[in-house]
């Protein structure tokens, strides 16, 4: 066996911040809670990987709200592909997303339907 075509794991890193990033998703109240999360955590993971991950690269976490996607630019970019070349890095990230993601689209729904139960609540 090669040792070149060794997949490296990171599940135990994800593991280790799994519950926690749960929790903070749970007590966001806003979408922008939600990114603010995700883009903490993801940088936390990276940071677990390799320590030498400086914290502001968190700033080149990029969101799409009509796509529902997120975009690494810049430094970030090349880090995450670096680490995530024959690794399950990404798999991870996108867990985390999808974890983010269902958080996100609850308060989007629960925005929609407060918005439209505010005219019921008006006294007559």
């Amino acid at each position: 066996m090669e040792s070149r075509e060794k997949m490296l794991s990171f599940v135990k890193h994800e593991h280790e911040l799994e519950t926690e990033y749960r929790e903070k998703l749970a007590e966001a109240k806003r979408k922008s809670d939600v990114r603010e999360v995700f883009a903490e955590y993801i940088i936390r993971l990276l940071k677990k990987i390799n320590p030498d991950v400086p914290a502001s690269l968190v700033h080149e976490i990029k969101f799409d709200e009509k796509e529902l996607k997120y975009e690494f630019t810049g430094e970030l970019a090349k880090i995450v592909e670096e680490i995530g070349f024959q690794s399950d890095l990404k798999a991870i990230i996108n867990r985390m997303y999808e974890t983010a993601q269902h958080r996100y689209k609850k308060i989007e729904h629960d925005e929609n339907l407060n918005y439209f139960r505010i005219g019921n609540n008006a006294k007559k």
